[in-house]
């Protein structure tokens, strides 16, 4: 199988094909590892979101966010490649595993435009530690960043419902087969 070079990098960045990975009783162990690991680290980078948040940073607040969302899309893609549709097995998730996602989602939400709509309302952060950063951005950017990052998420959430429901007939088509 000719794979692209991308696909190479990401074979030998994750070693997924090294001695190292052991026997497949010590993969599935190593594999799922990564997958708590990443998952925490994607919520220490929300958690990291906030509390710049909370200190009046509000315009770097969003730079973890962005950050954690890359493995996100580096699953999808590489999943893709390997000719898995991940967003489509999202759907196979169960109802508990579904709202503990949903619930901590819209938790961060909450906190993170707190802290963001706080800092904007009352013109002073949750908790002032005097942090200099330069020269004051402005008002402006912080809140268009804000806005965009709703919008964006917005969007993202509204893609995969759309493409959940897409999933969902299709399923339902190849049953009535």
């Amino acid at each position: 199988m000719t794979r692209s070079s991308a696909m190479r990098a990401a074979y030998a960045l994750t070693g997924l094909n090294d001695p190292s990975m052991g026997d497949e009783r010590e993969r599935d162990v190593i594999l799922r590892s990564y997958s708590f690991a990443l998952v925490l680290a994607m919520f220490l980078g929300f958690l990291a979101s906030i509390l710049l948040a909370v200190v009046g940073l509000g315009l770097w607040s969003i730079v973890p966010i962005f950050v954690v969302g890359i493995p996100s899309w580096a699953a999808i893609w590489f999943a893709a490649k390997e000719g898995v549709d991940l967003v489509a097995l999202l759907d196979k998730a169960s109802k508990s595993r579904t709202r503990l996602v949903w619930a901590g989602t819209f938790g961060f939400i909450l906190l993170w435009g707190g802290a963001l709509s706080f800092h904007i309302l009352m013109g002073n952060p949750l908790v002032d530690i005097r942090i200099d950063i330069g020269d004051d951005a402005g008002l402006g950017p912080v809140l268009g960043g804000g806005i965009g990052a709703v919008v964006g998420l917005v969007a993202a959430i509204v893609a995969l419902k759309a493409r959940s429901r897409k999933t969902q007939r299709q399923l339902a088509a190849a049953d009535d087969d």
